[in-house]
């Protein structure tokens, strides 16, 4: 317990030290127009890929034990419904506690709430939403990018070094990427 409340206040504190708590910093990005956030984002998804295959690779890390969640049509519905809110707010649950430590506590809490209500009442209608097959329709099982174990399907056979490939990629991709995109006007 005493890790994960240390993570999260190194990762609140992340967020806050990039910008990432800030409601303006991310429409910029979401707008194309400063893309100082993306940069960041893209390498640190790169970075920790990069780090978590040299740990499996090295034998530091058995990713044999790392939670895969079933890929199908209901998650690929909820990141839409996800990617919606969070381009017409700004705000998403990972920023949200950091942007309320920052002071932004209407947006926020409004932003959280609604997450809570939203968990709350896919809660209550879930069975019904099962009934519908809405989770056996394009339903891929635990799929993985990379061949990480035989327990789970996956896209390329590339093992672990698919994943420092794919992480040195990001971070390349976040040192070569334009600081903005669109012209601010």
């Amino acid at each position: 317990m005493i890790k994960a409340v240390l993570l999260g206040l190194f990762f609140g504190f992340s967020l806050y030290y990039v910008g990432a708590n800030n409601y303006h910093n991310i429409l910029k990005m979401l707008q194309l127009r400063n893309m100082t956030l993306a940069k960041i984002i893209f390498f640190a998804i790169g970075f920790a890929a990069f780090l978590t295959g040299i740990a499996a690779v090295t034998g530091l890390l058995d990713i044999d034990h790392f939670s895969i969640k079933t890929m199908h049509l209901g998650v690929i519905l909820g990141g839409f419904i996800f990617g919606i809110g969070f381009g017409a707010i700004g705000r998403c649950p990972g920023t949200c506690p950091a942007a309320m430590g920052s002071g932004d506590l209407k947006l926020a809490s409004i932003t959280f709430i609604g997450g809570l209500c939203g968990a709350f009442i896919y809660s209550l209608i879930y069975g019904s939403l099962a009934k519908t097959g809405i989770f056996d329709a394009l339903n891929f099982g635990k799929l993985t990018l990379f061949h990480i174990n035989d327990k789970f399907p996956s896209i390329l056979p590339l093992s672990h070094m698919g994943l420092i490939f794919m992480g040195a990629i990001f971070m390349m991709l976040a040192y070569f990427m334009p600081m903005e995109i669109r012209k601010n006007n």
